[in-house]
């Protein structure tokens, strides 16, 4: 599992299977990659940590794509 650093603990987690996420809630469409060495990012507009899940696709181009539509589906993925 993907060492989060401890001043982000307070933040939603949530994990992806791709390096290309995209968010899109109450601000504009923002587009992220996260560094397989590094294992996660933050958008910085809703504070949410995305994490690299162990079995993630590190070579596809396939987005994940979260906004808030989507928020109730995604729930069985985020972890505290």
């Amino acid at each position: 599992m993907i060492s989060v650093p401890e001043k982000f603990n307070h933040l939603k987690k949530i994990s992806v299977d791709t390096t290309h996420v995209v968010t899109e809630l109450d601000h504009p469409r923002v587009y992220y990659t996260i560094k397989p060495e590094i294992g996660y990012v933050i958008c910085g507009y809703s504070n949410i940590c995305f994490v690299l899940a162990e079995n993630a696709d590190l070579d596809t181009e396939r987005l994940f794509v979260f906004n808030e539509k989507e928020n109730e589906k995604l729930k069985e993925n985020v972890y505290e």
